[in-house]
């Protein structure tokens, strides 16, 4: 059995782009969106039952979510499963959440594939994200795995080598107050935490090496730097003792104990 029929008596547009007012028997109703409005054909004059009205309302509810998920996805590139996580953190339900998603991939919004292949470009040009990284990125990003490795297929050893010339450079240099040995641990354990190779990533360290090999000087000077600390540190000790634990610290420190020797020499 149909309800009461209702009668569209006035559409006021709303200030906000796209947006309607319906009024039904010269009473607000309720507001949707422009899309809505022309589906529906609410116009003035139309007339509703109880059921078309719930329709609507059901209808306009999905509308608002494609229209969040929309402005969300072309504020910058997204992947299906980040529209699904803002939608559910908004309180929409499994079934409008797939549809909006569909429409947006049927609307060339939503393309994990593309997302994928720029990303990969992006991390290549940006020299910061190995293989590994990238793939640990887009895992996280909900992309499926045989898309990534097809992605993947763009970024080749040489991309690597060419971005682990400039890294490890700059690596070694914010290291430079470590010793040379260190620094060059604390910049291998940097390139692999980020996804490079680590058979690259030491014949990047040896080739920068051999280019610009480590600073006596400045060796010396991070040396007597952390061995005054060192010595401070362990002053209640004298002799054998004092000399062990200052060689063991320098040691752990990745200096050369023929240095250290050196150092204590001066020092007496």
């Amino acid at each position: 059995m149909e309800g009461t029929m209702q009668t569209v008596t006035k559409v006021t547009r709303q200030r906000r782009m796209g947006r309607y007012n319906i009024y039904l028997d010269d009473e607000y109703a309720f507001a949707v969106d422009e899309k809505i409005l022309i589906t529906y054909n609410l116009f003035k004059g139309a007339t509703l039952d109880d059921a078309a009205i719930e329709q609507i309302k059901s209808a306009e509810f999905s509308q608002k979510a494609y229209t969040r998920a929309l402005i969300y996805a072309t504020g910058q590139m997204r992947t299906s499963q980040q529209v699904y996580l803002k939608l559910k953190e908004q309180g929409y339900d499994q079934q409008i959440i797939k549809d909006v998603i569909s429409r947006l991939k049927d609307d060339h919004v939503l393309d994990d594939v593309t997302y994928a292949e720029t990303y990969v470009d992006q991390a290549k040009s940006a020299g910061k994200l190995g293989p590994r990284g990238v793939k640990f990125k887009l895992q996280q990003a909900g992309i499926d795995q045989f898309v990534i490795e097809d992605a993947l297929a763009a970024y080749t050893i040489t991309d690597q080598v060419d971005a682990l010339a400039e890294r490890v450079g700059q690596l070694l240099e914010k290291n430079a107050r470590h010793s040379t040995f260190l620094a060059e641990q604390k910049t291998q354990q940097k390139l692999l935490q980020q996804g490079f190779d680590q058979r690259l990533i030491q014949q990047a360290i040896s080739e920068h090496r051999a280019i610009e090999a480590p600073d006596a000087d400045q060796e010396w000077e991070n040396l007597d730097r952390d061995a005054t600390i060192a010595a401070n540190r362990y002053a209640s000790f004298e002799g054998w003792e004092f000399k062990n634990k200052l060689k063991a610290a320098m040691y752990r420190k990745g200096y050369d104990l023929n240095l250290v020797d050196r150092w204590l020499k001066q020092r007496d």
